[in-house]
């Protein structure tokens, strides 16, 4: 049984991989022609979300439960946070439909595919090594949400080793403040098991979106930042440990 979950899994990420190739082509069109007049990119993270979700779609062994989508507003940008367990979270988290921009690491920008996608949709991309890269990061983060749409962080600012909700970093919180606009906490649970060892891919799981309140502007500037950071993560962690009792009890 191994053998063959290794031979399938195989064969998914090189059907991926050919995939992803031939979609970025389509990418690089829709950049082609609205990136001039299309200021936030609007089609192109739209072509982005068909993209990551047809990989969702040609497998009906993953069923995905979203639950609270309404409270997000298409018509205002937020600060949207999440937890983070695996890389299938990055296709997971365009289920929510609306627009945002990534804040991400500055290795995904060197993967083939991947990183030119980021690039192109001017995600923004911090060396988290650099201090000076974090406050071009809050900058880069007010510039979007200055023109409507939303940034998606982890503030975990790793994928979490045991599926566990970990601590939270305070860059999302500190833009949030900064911008004076709501927090979104999203809730992911399932998307570890996905991708239980390198390179082995599990076709059937169940898999949950919550999204939480929004956490409104004025409570969001009563608190410092490090309060803040803290309410939130635990805010997240307590309703994943709802979600995921199993993962907190072993």
């Amino acid at each position: 049984m191994n053998v063959l979950n290794y031979l399938i899994s195989f064969l998914l990420w090189v059907f991926v991989a050919i995939t992803a190739t031939i979609l970025f082509i389509g990418d690089f069109i829709v950049w082609l022609l609205t990136f001039w007049w299309d200021k936030r990119l609007f089609w192109l993270h739209k072509y982005s979300t068909v993209w990551a979700l047809f990989y969702v779609w040609i497998n009906p062994g993953w069923k995905i439960n979203v639950i609270g989508l309404q409270k997000i507003s298409k018509d205002r940008p937020y600060v949207i946070v999440s937890n983070h367990q695996s890389a299938f979270d990055i296709v997971l988290l365009y289920r929510i439909n609306r627009h945002f921009k990534w804040v991400a690491k500055r290795e995904l920008s060197r993967v083939p595919v991947i990183g030119w996608n980021l690039i192109l949709n001017r995600c923004i991309l911090i060396d988290r090594a650099s201090a000076a890269s974090a406050k071009k990061m809050v900058l880069d983060s007010l510039k979007h949400i200055n023109r409507g749409s939303s940034i998606l962080i982890f503030p975990e600012g790793t994928r979490s080793k045991d599926g566990k909700v970990g601590r939270f970093k305070e860059g999302a919180f500190l833009i949030a403040q900064r911008a004076k606009v709501p927090i979104v906490p999203i809730v992911i649970e399932g998307s570890k098991d996905i991708l239980p060892k390198p390179g082995i891919v599990n076709l059937f799981q169940k898999l949950t979106i919550k999204v939480l309140d929004p956490i409104p502007v004025e409570q969001i500037l009563s608190l410092t930042t490090d309060q803040l950071t803290k309410q939130v993560n635990q805010i997240i962690r307590e309703e994943h440990e709802r979600l995921a009792p199993n993962k907190y009890n072993e």
